[in-house]
């Protein structure tokens, strides 16, 4: 049976499945994860969206993204009603809130406590340091003059 005839040197069309394009923008994929799950470049995948619906890959991407991060949200939301972390993660994010804790001084004025983890650490961690150094100075014999 003969091959078809097409033009010397010219590659097959790639042949993007939209549907499967649209679920995969629906996950959150970049046009470099669509152009790797269809094995072409990111420029077929831009110029074929072009050829089909006349608009740009963001505009495309932006168009079916949304059920997607509708989706999260909604799954983000029920997780929270059983799990405080999550429900916390969701506070300070969207919410704004911080971990702080308010006190009044016997003058009556407010001032504030960050609780701040990573400043603790350093300030232990630079405790430590220093009483390394103090033991090894205090370890070391001192220099005999000649």
């Amino acid at each position: 049976m003969a091959r078809p005839k097409r033009p010397r040197g010219h590659r097959p069309k790639i042949i993007i499945d939209f549907k499967e394009a649209e679920k995969l923008c629906y996950i959150q994929c970049t046009e470099t994860e669509l152009a790797e799950w269809f094995h072409c470049s990111v420029d077929t995948i831009a110029r074929r969206i072009r050829e089909k619906y006349g608009i740009s890959f963001a505009e495309y991407f932006e168009k079916h993204r949304v059920g997607g991060k509708i989706a999260l949200r909604r799954n983000l939301f029920r997780l929270a009603e059983n799990h405080p972390s999550m429900a916390i993660f969701l506070a300070k994010n969207w919410l704004d809130m911080k971990d702080r804790t308010e006190l009044a001084n016997p003058e009556g004025e407010a001032f504030k406590i960050e609780h701040n983890a990573k400043a603790k650490l350093i300030s232990a961690l630079d405790r430590l340091a220093a009483r390394a150094r103090e033991a090894e100075d205090s370890e070391q014999p001192e220099a005999k003059g000649d």
